[in-house]
């Protein structure tokens, strides 16, 4: 077998954990033959070329995609407690209040507008790096790495302390529908139909995107200055449009400077 990654072997660890996690649950047999199915066929990738190849780079997209779509499903077969209430006090516990009710209604709707459009930058951040990485070829090792590696911390989250959103966690704190535009309706139409149901903790909105923004210092320090703006209205928008919990962006701040601290520095080649 070709050296397997450190994301790689996070993922097969925690492909084998769900398996082992499903046997024992007597009704879920699809998601165990699911997941059997995408671990055993993740293992196979890693035979394919060498790390940070473009098919192994590309399987670890693909099975990133398919552990955030089946989170929720997951930690509904497995019987994981959800944890909103508790991130919900802790945030009053440091803030007196969380921030996420404390912005509610404050912003205009063309504020609101802006925001879920630097919310939906996020995914135009992800793909245009990781499309230029697997397209140019280079360091692909060492982008997969930190990238996958940010997604699968963040999965154990989402699997080990599930919590809704505050928007659908806790309905009757904002009576009010958040006022915008064509793009804040948009932006929750993406979420209430694409968004994992659990996914609150931490954010990996702020984790990738952080992730991404030390990336392009070190080797796309354009693209850092076209993606510092929108990834700044990102994070402003998780609260905001009542996405996130405080707490969610400070352990996700907190991931991000673990990781880049196990990283260390390794040398680039400037796209």
């Amino acid at each position: 077998m070709r050296r397997v990654q450190i994301h790689e072997w996070l993922y097969l660890r925690l492909g084998c954990a769900i398996v082992l996690a499903l046997i024992f649950v007597g009704d879920a047999g699809h998601l165990l033959l699911a997941t059997t199915a995408l671990t055993c066929a993740y293992a196979a990738v890693q035979r394919m070329g060498e790390p940070g190849g473009r098919v192994r780079l590309i399987g670890a997209y693909v099975l990133t995609w398919a552990l955030y779509a089946g989170s929720s499903a997951l930690v509904e077969a497995l019987g994981v407690p959800l944890r909103h209430h508790e991130l919900m006090a802790a945030d009053a516990a440091l803030f007196g209040v969380s921030p996420v009710l404390a912005l509610s209604g404050k912003a205009s709707p063309w504020m609101n507008d802006l925001l879920s459009l630097g919310y939906m930058s996020y995914h135009v951040y992800l793909h245009w790096a990781l499309l230029l990485v697997v397209i140019s070829n280079k360091n692909g090792a060492l982008f997969g790495a930190r990238l996958f590696t940010a997604f699968a911390v963040g999965f154990l989250g989402y699997l080990l302390y599930p919590a809704a959103p505050p928007l659908t966690a806790f309905p009757e704190l904002f009576p009010a529908p958040v006022a915008g535009g064509l793009l804040t309706h948009w932006n929750e139409s993406i979420n209430a139909s694409m968004a994992s149901r659990y996914d609150a903790f931490p954010s990996l909105h702020v984790l990738i995107t952080l992730t991404l923004l030390a990336w392009d210092w070190d080797c796309f320090r354009l693209r850092f200055w076209i993606m510092l703006v929108p990834s700044l209205l990102m994070l402003v928008a998780t609260l905001t449009l009542r996405l996130h919990y405080a707490v969610d962006l400070l352990v996700a701040a907190l991931l991000f400077f673990m990781l880049q601290f196990a990283y260390g520095r390794k040398p680039l080649r400037r796209s």
